[in-house]
């Protein structure tokens, strides 16, 4: 059952949601500020609130909510701070091989016990040298920014099951009306382990005709399993792959994952 302080956090989660728009650019040099700060903080003082953590993904195929979004491998680097249950984070996609578009990403995030709000903000630039797209360009017809809010629900004592909603409300997710298709993925996650191997069976679908699908669809269902292998007493190297099956466009994708 939610309690009164859950309450609040939703409401301040959506309120907040609801003025982002006018006040992104603030967000992003906020964000920047906030990360580099974190950052030399811990540096200066290790035993402080702060903490940061830089890593990167490399991937056999970019595959995210049973989308396959690049044909080639990638590399996906990330960089956050954490501090007092806030998150600020930046994270990107790059593929080896030519792709139109790539990804980089800002976010924000709050965890309060169960719950995990976040604010995301998916950006595409293309591959050009000679060209680009204006980051700061929030003209629906052009912009390229596509803003999520997530609530995420897990981490229940005794019980590994987990839920994640995210609801797109503004930038590119239009549709041809110019209107906002507030394009939903809902998915329920289950964990477990089986000698020593972290898995996770996964199922997630669309309510309605947007992004995802043309209508009410699964469109990521699959399993994943994970494991560090040791290379020596002082590194391990974290190793991963999905099964992936993505009913509403009747395909099936593996995907495996070496983190560093």
């Amino acid at each position: 059952m939610l309690s009164l302080e859950h309450l609040n956090s939703l409401t301040y989660f959506f309120l907040f949601i609801m003025n982002i728009k006018q006040n992104f650019k603030y967000l992003i040099l906020f964000s920047c500020f906030f990360i580099s700060m974190g950052i030399t903080a811990q540096e200066e003082q290790k035993s402080s609130d702060f903490n940061s953590n830089i890593n990167a993904d490399f991937v056999s195929r970019y595959i995210w909510r049973g989308q396959k979004l690049s044909e080639t491998p990638a590399i996906q680097p990330a960089i956050s701070v954490d501090y007092k249950g806030f998150t600020i984070g930046t994270w990107a996609s790059y593929s080896f091989g030519y792709e139109p578009v790539q990804e980089i990403d800002l976010y924000l995030s709050y965890n309060t016990g169960n719950f995990t709000f976040t604010l995301y903000d998916y950006f595409y630039p293309n591959n050009s040298l000679t060209d680009y797209v204006d980051y700061f360009d929030w003209n629906k017809e052009t912009t390229q920014h596509w803003l999520e809010a997530i609530i995420e629900v897990g981490n229940f004592e005794n019980l590994p099951l987990n839920l994640l909603v995210g609801v797109f409300f503004t930038g590119a997710d239009i549709d041809a009306n110019l209107n906002n298709q507030y394009s939903t993925y809902i998915e329920f996650s289950y964990d477990f382990n089986v000698q020593n191997v972290d898995a996770q069976l996964f199922a997630g679908f669309t309510p309605f005709a947007a992004y995802y699908s043309d209508g009410f669809n699964f469109v990521n269902i699959g399993l994943k399993a994970s494991k560090e292998i040791k290379i020596s007493d002082k590194f391990s190297l974290p190793l991963s792959g999905a099964f992936i099956i993505n009913p509403a466009k009747k395909n099936v994708m593996f995907q495996a994952v070496v983190t560093l």
